[in-house]
C-alpha cells in the first residue's frame, strides 16, 4: 500500500503522543510546513514570482528592449537606444520574429534575446545561421533562471525554422558561456569556442596627435550609386579567413547608408571606388554619456600600405571632429590592423570568444578553431 505525505504525518502524530501536547503541536507544525513546502517546488521566498508566470513574447517592442538593456547593463557600455537595435534587427534580410522576450505577469520585460539571420561560410561550406545578440536578463528576475529558459526557447525556434548554425560573441569567463553550453548540451549538441580576440581601441587625444596632416584626395561619403562596387569590396573582405559572413546584396545600401548612426566613407580613384570604411558613431555610458566610434567594416581591396594609412587617417580625422572620444575596431583577423596600430590603437583588456554550435545533428564537420573571421553583426 502506498502512503501519502498526509498519512505519514498522521502516523507520526500518534507515535509522538508520549511527548505531551505542546511538543506534539510544535512537531506537527514543523512537519506541516515541510509538507507544504514540498508541494510548491517552484515557489521562492521573498515574494518572488514563480517561473510559470513568465510568458514568451515574440518580437518585443524595441523601446521596451532598449529600456531593459539600459537598466541592466553595467557601464562602460553602449547606450542601447531603439535605433541601435534597429541597426541589426531590421536589416532587409533580418527577421524581427527571431527576437524574443520573457514578460512577467506584471508587464515587465524580464529577458530579451535577438537572433540575427545570416548566411555564413565556414571553410568551403555555406550554412544558414543565426547570430545571437543583445542578450539581457533583468537583475530583478535573475533568481528565476530566465537565462537558460530564454536561450532554450530561441535555440528551439531556430532549429524549428531550419537554421544550421548558431554564432555568438561573449566575454570570456562570464556566466553566459555556461548558459549557452547548457542550452545545446541538453539538446544533444555541443557549443565550442572557436576563436579568441580583442577589440583595438584608440583614445582621441592620442589618435589625433598621430594623424597625418595630409588629406587623401578622393575620400568621400558613400552614395547609393556605390552599392555595386561596395558589394564587391565587402564580399572580398572575408575571402582570406576561415569563417565569413556571405554578404547579401539587398543589405548593402541599408548597412552602409540608411541605417541609423552609420557613416561610410569610400576612397575613389581613377573613377572607381577602391576602398571602404564603415563607422557607427554611438553614445556610450561610462559615468556620463559620451560618443564612441565603432568600425564595423574595413575593405582595403588592393590598396597599398601607404594609401591604406592615408585613407584611415582622413576618415578618422572627420570622425573625431564630431566629438568622438574613442574609436574601437574588432581585431578578428580579416583586415590589416597596421593603419590603426600606428595611430596608437591598443588591445582592450576584455578577451572575447566567438562561439559556434550546430543547430541540427546532421551538421557534423564543424571546426574546433578558426584562424580568423569576418562578421559585421555584433
Amino acid at each position: 500500500m502506498a502512503w501519502s505525505g498526509r498519512q505519514s504525518l498522521s502516523i507520526t502524530l500518534f507515535a509522538d503522543c508520549r511527548q505531551g501536547w505542546v511538543p506534539l503541536f510544535k512537531s506537527y507544525c514543523r512537519r506541516e510546513e515541510e509538507w507544504n513546502r514540498r508541494q510548491r517546488p517552484f515557489t521562492f521566498a521573498m515574494n518572488i514570482e514563480p517561473i510559470e508566470f513568465f510568458n514568451e513574447v515574440e518580437a518585443p517592442d524595441l523601446g521596451a528592449a532598449s529600456a531593459l538593456m539600459r537598466a541592466n547593463w553595467t557601464p562602460p557600455c553602449w547606450l542601447y537606444e531603439p535605433d541601435l537595435l534597429a541597426m541589426h534587427i531590421l536589416r532587409p534580410t533580418g527577421d524581427p520574429t527571431m527576437a524574443s522576450g520573457l514578460r512577467a505577469k506584471n508587464g515587465d520585460l524580464a529577458a530579451y534575446l535577438a537572433f540575427i539571420p545570416l548566411r555564413v561560410r565556414v571553410f568551403d561550406t555555406v550554412y544558414s545561421a543565426v547570430f545571437a545578440s543583445f542578450f539581457t536578463v533583468s537583475h530583478r528576475y535573475r533568481r528565476h533562471h530566465l537565462s537558460d529558459r530564454q536561450q532554450g526557447l530561441m535555440v528551439d525556434r531556430a532549429r524549428n525554422r531550419g537554421y544550421d548554425l548558431y554564432l555568438a560573441v561573449t566575454v570570456a569567463g562570464t556566466p553566459v558561456n555556461q548558459t549557452v553550453a547548457r542550452s545545446f548540451g541538453t539538446r544533444g549538441l555541443r557549443m565550442r569556442p572557436i576563436h579568441n580576440f580583442r577589440y583595438l581601441a584608440g583614445v582621441a587625444p592620442i589618435v589625433r596627435g598621430r594623424l597625418s596632416t595630409a588629406v587623401l584626395p578622393g575620400v568621400r561619403r558613400y552614395r547609393q550609386d556605390d552599392e555595386a562596387r561596395a558589394f564587391e569590396l565587402l564580399s572580398e573582405a572575408g575571402t582570406e579567413v576561415d569563417l565569413a559572413k556571405v554578404v547579401a546584396r539587398e543589405d548593402v545600401d541599408f548597412t552602409l547608408r540608411t541605417r541609423p548612426r552609420i557613416q561610410t566613407y569610400v576612397y575613389e580613384t581613377g573613377g572607381a571606388v577602391q576602398g571602404l570604411l564603415s563607422v557607427a558613431v554611438l553614445p556610450v555610458v561610462a559615468g556620463r554619456v559620451g560618443l564612441n566610434a565603432y568600425v564595423e567594416s574595413v575593405a582595403f581591396g588592393r590598396l597599398d600600405t601607404v594609401t591604406r594609412a592615408a585613407f584611415v587617417d582622413t576618415v578618422l580625422r572627420t570622425v573625431l571632429a564630431q566629438g568622438v572620444e574613442a574609436v574601437m575596431i574588432p581585431d578578428t583577423g580579416y583586415a590589416d590592423m597596421s593603419p590603426f596600430r600606428r595611430l596608437g590603437f591598443r588591445a582592450a583588456p576584455r578577451k572575447l570568444r566567438l562561439l559556434l554550435a550546430p543547430l541540427r545533428s546532421e551538421v557534423l564537420t564543424l571546426p574546433e578553431e578558426v584562424g580568423g573571421f569576418y562578421l559585421d553583426v555584433f
